[in-house]
């Protein structure tokens, strides 16, 4: 039985309270918190309304006919030969996210900590901004509401103490670059982490990063389960190469495919400037091509495109610039950072190791 109301389309399950449904595993603190209405409650979330606690998810939505289907290749839940992270077998449910009518901590005695992991990616402020004003509209008192400065070893380090955010401190950061808590990478002190959650007295900690930081942000919600500290760790998917499972598109993406047009188009002027013309753009896409494939057919101005998905070899890539050469006179390349990262490319790999590490074109003759 199909509903359809002002925010959506969907089927009414009578399945929705069958509690051993296969559902993807979301841990909870609600056995240690009591229930409370929303504040937003009184006028139905600005009727907009709430999400069901057992409105549902597909993450099947695709039945292949057999395993010589295009895109199968990861159906029956084996690994792929590009990235072994890249295939896991998955319930056949998710529970929806979204505003729900009962929530489970007291805002005027909660204390958030939000922290930005990894690198930089469009769009971290715009989050930062968002969380604070999302957790004042639930009435989190803004002196309560941390900034973790330098990724997770903010946490710890004596020299990077956290700083406070306020409506007022994040206003306009959406409009800069880079994020205003600062980032780092590598490795952090899982233990030492979850002692200064428990010692600040955090209830939230939010963490934004890609495949890395949420790999950090589920080994500390691991050793808080194992200490008995009671706090929600929330981790914000980023990443600019669009690569998060079950994501469909991470914040930053789109600005990415945006500023890449504007290299292929560079890289189409100069290419068809020249003699055989050879222009060569490398995307970023270390073991996913989504920026360097939709840039290309946004563009329409590529005539290759090399992604890590797709193997290749170099003979026969040598054969079709040169057939695109011989009937244009020039050749637009997009290449993915790690395209050909299985089969290796090494002349095509270190003329592009030697271009600029985001976004850049290089006229060869």
């Amino acid at each position: 039985d199909f509903i359809i109301g002002p925010y959506g389309v969907g089927r009414l399950s009578q399945e929705a309270a069958d509690e051993d449904e296969d559902l993807l595993d979301v841990p909870t603190l609600r056995h240690m918190l009591q229930p409370r209405d929303s504040p937003f409650a009184i006028d139905n979330n600005s009727g907009g309304g709430f999400v069901g606690d057992r409105d549902k998810v597909r993450l099947h939505a695709m039945a292949f006919e057999s395993e010589e289907s295009s895109g199968a290749t990861c159906a029956d839940g084996e690994n792929n030969t590009f990235d072994e992270d890249t295939c896991l077998i998955l319930p056949d449910w998710a529970i929806r996210s979204g505003p729900r009518k009962k929530i489970y901590f007291d805002p005027e005695k909660v204390t958030a900590a939000i922290v930005t992991c990894g690198g930089l990616c469009p769009g971290l402020n715009d989050v930062v901004q968002n969380i604070v004003f999302t957790l004042s509209d639930y009435g989190v008192p803004e002196d309560q509401i941390l900034g973790i400065r330098y990724g997770l070893r903010g946490f710890y380090e004596r020299e990077d103490k956290p700083i406070t955010l306020t409506r007022r401190t994040v206003d306009g950061i959406h409009l800069k670059g880079g994020t205003m808590l600062g980032t780092s990478r590598g490795g952090a002190n899982i233990k030492e982490i979850v002692r200064r959650i428990d010692l600040w007295g955090l209830d939230m900690v939010f963490v934004i990063g890609g495949n890395g930081g949420n790999a950090a942000a589920n080994a500390i919600q691991q050793e808080v389960e194992a200490q008995g500290v009671r706090c929600v760790v929330a981790g914000v998917p980023k990443s600019i190469d669009n690569d998060i499972l079950l994501v469909d598109k991470c914040f930053g993406f789109d600005t990415a495919v945006e500023e890449a047009q504007g290299a292929l188009l560079a890289a189409k002027v100069e290419a068809s400037s020249g003699y055989n013309g050879l222009g060569i753009v490398k995307l970023m896409g270390r073991s996913s091509g989504f920026i360097a494939m939709q840039a290309s057919m946004a563009s329409g101005v590529v005539d290759v495109c090399l992604i890590p998905e797709v193997p290749f070899t170099l003979d026969k890539l040598k054969a079709c610039v040169a057939g695109v050469l011989e009937k244009k006179g020039h050749c637009v390349l997009c290449v993915a950072e790690g395209a050909g990262q299985v089969r290796a490319v090494p002349r095509l790999l270190m003329c592009a190791v030697r271009m600029c590490f985001l976004l850049s074109v290089q006229r060869l003759q």
